[in-house]
């Protein structure tokens, strides 16, 4: 039997082109991010982070802002890295400057979060 290759696309190319055509996708993933990390989910925190980063901002214009190495950044956002919280908290507030956003926080009872995420 003669096994046929799909053609693959790259994950992350997928989001870059998402998140360049629709900005609020790209808010998404950077409320999912930082979502993550205050419900006690630091790893993949940040490892969203490192995609909205790669698709929204690009890790040459996050140096740039941060003041952090290219080669920093990425790696402390990788699955090997281990962010400091100053430097996360760095990194989303550049982000946050360069989007044009503000980011709030909410306090909701864990049963109502629950149901708005299964919704």
């Amino acid at each position: 039997m003669e096994q046929h290759e799909m053609p693959t696309r790259d994950f992350r190319e997928t989001l870059r082109e998402r998140a360049q055509d629709e900005p609020e996708f790209g808010h998404e993933l950077l409320k999912g991010a930082v979502r993550s990390m205050l419900n006690g989910e630091p790893r993949i925190g940040w490892l969203r982070l490192y995609n909205y980063v790669y698709a929204a901002i690009g890790f040459d214009e996050l140096s740039q802002k941060t003041g952090l190495r290219r080669d920093d950044l990425q790696h402390m956002l990788s699955r090997d890295g281990d962010p400091r919280a100053e430097d996360l908290f760095g990194i989303v507030a550049a982000i946050a400057k360069h989007e044009n956003i503000a980011l709030d926080v909410q306090v909701v009872l864990r049963g109502h979060y629950e149901q708005q995420q299964a919704a």
